[in-house]
Parts: C-alpha cells; structure tokens; sequence
C-alpha cells in the first residue's frame, strides 16, 4: 500500500508532509519532524535537516543503524502462523477470556464516531492530559480522515455491545502500522484489548501480502515497562533498530550536547506525558553518537 495515502490522512487533519529521497516527513509536534515507514534506517550523515524541517522546526527522530544512534527497538509480529500457542502463559489465558467475553471487528470509522471519542476523552483524563478547547472537533475530523483513507483499518472489540476498546492502523507497503489504541477503563476486567490485539493480528496475517505488524517504536517516556510487558505477551517481538534524535536551536544550528542533558533534567520536573516525552527526546540526544555530516 503507498505510503502516499498515509500522508494524505496526515494532510487532511492538519500536518505538513514532505518527501526527501523517498523518505516520508511529517511535524508530528509543533517543530518536531518524523517520518515514516518506521522501518525505515536513514544514515544520519547524510540528512539535510533543512530539506525536511523549515526554519521553526527544531527537532527531527528517526530510525538507523544500531552503532549510529540509541540502541533501541520497534515491536513487532512478523510470524505468519500467530496463534494462541505464540503468546506468553499469562496473555493467553487472559486473550481466551476476552474471546469468550467480547465481539471484536472492523467497524467503520464515522459509526464509531461519539462513543470512539468517548474513549479518547476517558484516556486523555486517566493519562493526566489537558483537554483542549478543540478536542472533539479535532477527534471529528480525525475520524472523518480515517474514513477516507484506503490504508487505514478501524478493528474494535465489543462487551455486550457496548465499545469496549478500539485501534486504528495504516498499511504502509506490506506493514500493518497499529498508531491508535483506545479502551473503556471500566471494561477492561473482561479483556478487550486482549481479544482486540489477536483478532486484528490473526485477519492481517490472513493477508498473503502482509509481512509484519507494528506497534511503534521504544517509547521516549520512561516509566513503559509495564506495556511492554503487555506487548510481549500479546506475541510482539523488540526488534533491534538504532534510535536518533537531531536537535537544532533558534539559531539553525546544533545545540551542544551539555545543554540537551541539563534541559532535560529540567523538563523531567514537568509532570505531564509531553514533557516526558521531551525529556527522552533530550537524553538520548545527549547520549547518542557524535556523527560527522556530509549533508
């Protein structure tokens, strides 16, 4: 599937897309670039920020090789015979619970429309997260996007009829890319995202075409573990990948190493998932290897 319909979605709701020597960019934050396929590992040494960033833009992550970036990870189901028999004993039982509890589907994107909301909302408040002004009207639009997007799959899970726990995924190439994951707190006793996560894997594996599918990358928060843990039980794989994040200041220049790490111990006081977020950006700024550029 071209990674063309991706950014398409990405335009309608709102961000700015470009392309440099086929790699796909996008500010997934105000003045913070990514890109995408995530599988993607780019030579450091021969990116030009300025092709992919404008002069607001400050900061760039991305995928490379393990020696010239954070030793990091993407998790990953790449076995085409997934079964139960491929989760841990304790992911098991529970997923056989969640089957036994809950419907899980494909639902279309604009149906789902309040009650998927709903959930954000819910996990936005359990998460510690502002709600903005705009919240619902961004969410509308977002779930209008999917609608339109031929790559995208909408996969649900259902308790008694009631939505239980919902994901959204992009098909870039061969990869099912799963960005979106949502549950009702109240039912998560009966197993949902279980059921949900095994259910999508097994019909995306029914593909003859699909050769993995992605839950993203090590995250930059600290303090994930126990999703992780989550992850690996549900099958998924910590595929090695090397992690980078370029950082420039105001000025469209480098910022020194030293003041990645001090401003990070600083914004780590920030209790709030965006500072978390920042604060791993800047430590593993401050830690990766010096490259020298070609670019």
């Amino acid at each position: 599937m071209s990674p063309n319909y991706y950014a398409a979605f990405l335009e309608r709701i709102g961000h700015t897309v470009r392309e440099s020597n086929g790699v796909h960019w996008f500010d997934v934050f105000s003045r913070v670039w990514t890109c995408f396929p995530l599988e993607t590992k780019l030579n450091p040494a021969t990116i030009d920020l300025s092709k992919i960033m404008d002069h607001r833009g400050v900061m760039a992550r991305f995928c490379c090789n393990v020696e010239d970036g954070a030793r990091s990870f993407r998790h990953i189901v790449a076995d085409r015979n997934y079964s139960l028999s491929s989760l841990g004993p304790k992911a098991r039982n529970q997923t056989r619970q969640g089957l036994e509890n809950c419907t899980s589907g494909p639902e279309d994107a604009q149906e789902l429309g309040n009650d998927g909301i709903e959930l954000h909302t819910r996990t936005f408040r359990r998460q510690g997260r502002k709600i903005s002004d705009g919240h619902e009207s961004y969410w509308r639009k977002y779930f209008d996007a999917v609608s339109q997007c031929p790559s995208a799959t909408v996969w649900a899970t259902r308790y008694q009829g009631a939505l239980a726990s919902f994901l959204i995924s992009f098909r870039i190439g061969s990869v099912e890319n799963i960005c979106i994951i949502r549950s009702n707190e109240e039912l998560l006793n009966f197993r949902p995202n279980n059921a949900m996560l095994y259910t999508f894997l097994q019909q995306a594996f029914s593909r003859a075409d699909t050769t993995e599918v992605c839950i993203g990358l090590q995250s930059l928060q600290a303090g994930m573990n126990s999703l992780d843990l989550f992850k690996r039980g549900m099958g998924f794989e910590e595929r090695p990948t090397g992690q980078r994040i370029e950082v420039r200041s105001t000025l469209g220049l480098p910022l020194p190493r030293v003041f990645a790490k001090l401003a990070g111990k600083a914004v780590e006081r920030i209790h709030n998932e965006y500072a978390a977020r920042l604060a791993g950006a800047l430590s593993l700024y401050a830690n990766q290897p010096v490259i020298r550029r070609t670019a």
